[in-house]
Parts: structure tokens; C-alpha cells; sequence
């Protein structure tokens, strides 16, 4: 008969590896254990309550060794009384003997001032008495009241600083007793988890190595960027910000990045028929039939049961993140973060480093006068081999911070534009140069009459492009008609809309006027909104 081995053995599998998606978490623990011939239970580890237990996977590695079963289950335990309780426990102590010892010292300086009160007293009223009867002089009774004036303030002076260093020491006291509170309310409060134990048998004595996955929850990456203009250079850093409230502290260990997400729906969605029809009443409800004695449902349907599976071969490497990202299974890209990382599941965030780019851009400008009359410095960069998720970005001009920008998302190989902020010494100026209302007689047609002119000015010493849109008003009325009339320079791009756009190429000092007119015509009785 096979011997099994005492259950409860321990595993001490620790955290060695970590996959953040955008809405989760994979962990991976391992770990290595003696197995004896026979059979063999180890508890191989307790993961935190959000812990999906349906998205445990076991691995098992070692010489005539077998993974027999593994079993996950919740468990409800009480949360032991912290360590670190007695280290703040100390911490009170020490903030306590700090408050009364400057409330003795104030003490003390009170009582001084109490006794230099008393002196002042009765040194006036004996030094009265002496000058009246000519044994002492006034320079001996303005000595003495200089004294004491002096010896006052220094004592009021030491009493505001005991006063400002107890402020000081109360609030560390304070701070100190509410860490002491929370950590003495979460002892002893249900503490829930998940148990995961496997089954091993060893035909001979050998060295087990146990792998562990499983996914959890409230954790995400988010991309952010640091854009640096430098010339006609653009330096991308591409940053992920980490944050997690798993539960459970993540150690430095590897660490990766994956921008693989889940659908709205968790299988392939397909459309139903759409039926319409008369009302017809409700199907009445099947009669339940008793299930026969001893029957059970299937084996493996719960959610609670893991899947079973032992390794043959090491998994495969990682590949390194700025040269070669990685595809994962599901379709998304994985990012090796270059340095291993501990990211604790206070809810922080934790930023580190994807990759570096220095990219060639085109630079020009952007004015849409009607909306702001300003010109925007915009970059027209092509992408290398890396995914850029959609982030915030924080735009530097070399070393000067210029405010920050938006980027969508962008694929390897794919141009893209980006904002880089306002430049101020491109000037613009949009004015109104006509607006004239032609007379009608009655039941004929009014035509109305508006020019505009934008004029665009560089004030840098370098040559300046420059696209600048306006609009024209489109018609929602077949009775209002709207004509372009005319524009100087001609508008190299229009659309239906009436959006007109044009391009100037300014050189230092130089300044460009763009002009252009257009007629509203319509029935003198018909009123015209919006112009």
C-alpha cells in the first residue's frame, strides 16, 4: 500500500513573477519542496481573497513525479494581532515622554516667570524705599529694571519655542496613536482567502519545484509620457504608472506589462433574431424532479476546481522590452520591465520606464483664429516599433516644462501628430474687414455681405509653416444661400462644412494676411440665426 505523507505540508512558494494588465493582475509564485516516495499533500500557498480561484494553474516539475490534484478553496480565518503593533505601540510611548517633557520644561519656565513676577514686586517696592532715603541711585534702579525686563522676555521667548515644539510633538503623537488605533481594529477581524494544495506522488525521493498562477483584481497600468523638443528631434520616454490593492505586497521581482484587456462580453458576441408579434402568456414553470439519492454533478464544474496540468519544459523567456516587445496570447503586446520592481498594494502609484525613443519630427503650426488666436507648435512624428497606448504627456521644450497634451492611441509604423503647446511668438490676429446688408423690396431677396482677414506674424528667427483654418457658415435651409465669394490667397483645402484652410510659410520677421468673403442671401421676410 502507497504511503501518504501527513497533510499540511508547507510550500514556501513566493511571488516571482507578475503580469499587469490594464483591469488585473497575473501572479506567479514559486517555490521547491523534498518529496518522499508515496504520496504527498502540500499547501502550496494562501492567496489574497481577490484572488479569481478559477484562474489558478499549477505546475509541477521534478524526476518520476506525478501532480495528482489540486485543490483551491476559500477559508475564513481571524487576522492575527500585527507585528509591527508592539513597534507602534513603542512609537506612542516615545510621543507621549516627548509631550510631557516639554510640558515640564514649560513648567519650569512658568514657574520662573512666576518668581520674576514676585522679584519685580518687591525689588520695587525696596529699591522705592532705598532711593527715597538716598541710598540708592536712579542708575542702580534702571539696572535692575533692565534685568528684570530682559530676564522676562528671555523666558516669555523659550516658552513660544516649548509652545511650537509641543504643537509639533502633539500632532506626532496623534499621528502615531491613529496608525496604533488601525492596527489594533484590524486584529481579530474575519480574515478571508484562498487555499490552494496539490496532491504529488514520488516513486523515489526527489526535488519538486511548483510553479502557481492565478489572476487578481484592482490592479492596472496606465501609460504616460515625457515629450522632449530638441531641435528637430523629439525624445519619447514611455512610461507606465502601476498601481494595486490586491491585497498582497508585490516583492521586486520581474515584472510585465501587457496591453491584452477583456471585452465587454465574455464570449464571441453574436446577434438573436429580433421576433415581434401578439403577447403570449408566460410558459408555466417545469415541475422540479427530486434528485435520486447519491447522485452528485459532475466532477470539475465548479468554480472552485482548478485545472490540472504538469509542465515538461521551462517556460519560455520574456522578451526584452525596448528592443523586442512581446505578443501575448490573447493578442495584446508585453512590455519586460528592464529592472525588477516592488510595487505594494497601498493603491499608489509606482512609475517605471518602458523605452526610450528619439524620433524625427516635422514641425509646424496651427491657428484656428475663430476659436483662439494663438498658434500651436504641432510635430508630425512616425512611430517606430512600439504600441503607444492612449496617455497623458508632459511637454518639454529642453528643460523648460511647456504644459501637457493628450496622445491617442498609435501603432508601430503609424504617423501621428502631437501637440507640443503654444508658441507666442507666432502672432495672430483675426478681424472682421465687412458686413454690409443689402436692401429688398418687398418679397424679394436680402443678400448679406461679411469678410474676413487674419493676418499671421513670426516673430522668431527661423522659418515658420503655417496652416490656418476658418470657416464659412453652412445652410440648414434651402431657402438661405450661402456663396463663397472670394479669398487671397486661395485656400489650398475646403470642404463641405465650410472649413478653409491655408498654408503659409513665413520667414523671420515676416508677416502674411489671409482674406476671404462670403454672401448670405436669402427672402427678405426669413430671419437668419447663427451669423
Amino acid at each position: 500500500m502507497t504511503d501518504i505523507q501527513p497533510a499540511g505540508a508547507g510550500l514556501d512558494a513566493r511571488i516571482t513573477g507578475v503580469t499587469v494588465f490594464t483591469d488585473g493582475a497575473r501572479v506567479t509564485r514559486s517555490g521547491m519542496t523534498s518529496v518522499r516516495p508515496g504520496l504527498h499533500p502540500v499547501v502550496v500557498a494562501t492567496l489574497p481573497e481577490l484572488a479569481d480561484p478559477s484562474s489558478v494553474r499549477v505546475a509541477a516539475r521534478g524526476n518520476d513525479l506525478a501532480l495528482l490534484n489540486v485543490e483551491v478553496r476559500h477559508q475564513v480565518g481571524t487576522e492575527p494581532l500585527q507585528e509591527s503593533v508592539a513597534e507602534l505601540r513603542a512609537d506612542v510611548r516615545r510621543c507621549q515622554d516627548a509631550v510631557r517633557e516639554l510640558d515640564d520644561a514649560d513648567a519650569a519656565e512658568q514657574a520662573g516667570l512666576a518668581y520674576l513676577g514676585h522679584l519685580s514686586e518687591a525689588s520695587a517696592t525696596a529699591l522705592a524705599r532705598a532711593l527715597g532715603a538716598g541710598r540708592v541711585g536712579y542708575d542702580e534702579l534702571s539696572g535692575m529694571a533692565s534685568h528684570l525686563s530682559a530676564a522676562t522676555a528671555g523666558t516669555l521667548a523659550r516658552r513660544r519655542e516649548i509652545g511650537a515644539r509641543r504643537l509639533a510633538a502633539q500632532r506626532e503623537l496623534d499621528a502615531a496613536e491613529e496608525r496604533l488605533n488601525a492596527a489594533e481594529s484590524g486584529a481579530g477581524r474575519p480574515l478571508r482567502s484562498v487555499a490552494v494544495s496539490v496532491l504529488l506522488e514520488a516513486e523515489a525521493w526527489t526535488e519538486a519545484e511548483i510553479e502557481l498562477t492565478y489572476h487578481v483584481k484592482l490592479a492596472s497600468w496606465r501609460p504616460q509620457y515625457d515629450l522632449v523638443l530638441d531641435g528637430d528631434r523629439l525624445k519619447v520616454s514611455y512610461l507606465a504608472e502601476i498601481t494595486q490593492r490586491t491585497g498582497e505586497d508585490w516583492p521586486e521581482t520581474a515584472l510585465v506589462l501587457s496591453t491584452a484587456r477583456q471585452g465587454l462580453r465574455r464570449g464571441l458576441p453574436e446577434l438573436s433574431p429580433w421576433y415581434i408579434g401578439r403577447p403570449q402568456p408566460p410558459a408555466p414553470a417545469p415541475a422540479s424532479r427530486p434528485r435520486p439519492r447519491g447522485a452528485e454533478p459532475p466532477a470539475g464544474g465548479g468554480p472552485e476546481r482548478a485545472r490540472v496540468f504538469a509542465a515538461s519544459a521551462p517556460l519560455p523567456e520574456a522578451k526584452v522590452l525596448a528592443a523586442q516587445p512581446g505578443e501575448s496570447d490573447s493578442g495584446g503586446v508585453t512590455y519586460t520591465v528592464a529592472r525588477p520592481l516592488a510595487v505594494p498594494g497601498d493603491g499608489d502609484p509606482h512609475k517605471t520606464l518602458i523605452a526610450s525613443l528619439d524620433l524625427d519630427v516635422a514641425l509646424d503650426y496651427l491657428t484656428v483664429p475663430v476659436l483662439a488666436a494663438e498658434a500651436y507648435l504641432r510635430a508630425t512624428v512616425s512611430n517606430g516599433s512600439l504600441l503607444l497606448l492612449p496617455g497623458q504627456a508632459r511637454v518639454f521644450h529642453g528643460a523648460q516644462f511647456s504644459g501637457e497634451t493628450k496622445l491617442d492611441s498609435v501603432a508601430p509604423g503609424e504617423e501621428f501628430k502631437v501637440q507640443l503647446g503654444v508658441d507666442d511668438q507666432i502672432k495672430v490676429e483675426r478681424t472682421l474687414r465687412r458686413r454690409t446688408t443689402g436692401k429688398a423690396v418687398i418679397g424679394g431677396t436680402r443678400t448679406i455681405d461679411v469678410g474676413y482677414e487674419i493676418t499671421v506674424t513670426n516673430h522668431r528667427d527661423r522659418k515658420a509653416v503655417v496652416s490656418v483654418k476658418d470657416r464659412i457658415p453652412v445652410s440648414t435651409d434651402g431657402d438661405i444661400k450661402v456663396k463663397p465669394r472670394e479669398a487671397s490667397p486661395a485656400p489650398v483645402a475646403a470642404d463641405d462644412l465650410g472649413e478653409l484652410t491655408w498654408a503659409l510659410t513665413l520667414g523671420p520677421g515676416e508677416s502674411a494676411a489671409v482674406r476671404h468673403r462670403f454672401t448670405v442671401e436669402h427672402p427678405s421676410q426669413v430671419t437668419v440665426a447663427g451669423l
